[in-house]
């Protein structure tokens, strides 16, 4: 397996630490987000609710809420994390296909019990994963997204 560039998994390791801040938003949401806008230079978007203006539109999500979006980075480097409440079922299957559909290609597919998982996908622009759990509110997506190293 060929390893990231150091720009791709620092962006990465980014953004997988700043899906993290829903749990602390509660009590500590303007340090955390003084803290991570100083951490990057002031390139984040702390969307929210929101999908990230520039989410690449060639990546399919799934249909449903979003409880949480970020995006990180400079305009060549941005990485997202976007986490959707997708309802009572799984939608794992659909997800693949549905990325396979748009020409991504599945570099790995894993299923667990109860409709749990993990895709991990890439094309010559994205590179990213989803991750499917099944929570007390019902099956929730969180993807993270980074463009592809050249």
């Amino acid at each position: 397996m060929i390893s990231p560039p150091r720009f791709l998994r620092r962006s990465l390791a980014i953004v997988v630490a700043l899906a993290m801040i829903p749990a602390l938003s509660g009590c500590f949401a303007n340090p955390i987000e003084g803290l991570v806008e100083q951490a990057t230079g002031g390139q984040i978007d702390l969307g929210g609710t929101e999908i990230p203006e520039d989410f690449p539109t060639e990546v399919p999500l799934v249909s449903g809420d979003v409880q949480f979006a970020i995006a990180v980075g400079d305009t060549q480097n941005r990485g997202y994390n976007v986490t959707i409440l997708a309802g009572a079922e799984s939608p794992l299957e659909g997800i693949e296909t549905e990325l396979a559909e748009a020409g991504f290609d599945i570099q790995l597919q894993g299923s667990g019990a109860g409709g749990e998982g993990t895709v991990i996908f890439t094309s010559a622009e994205w590179a990213g994963g989803v991750i499917v759990a099944n929570t007390a509110d019902g099956y929730t997506a969180n993807y993270t997204v980074a463009p592809a190293a050249n």
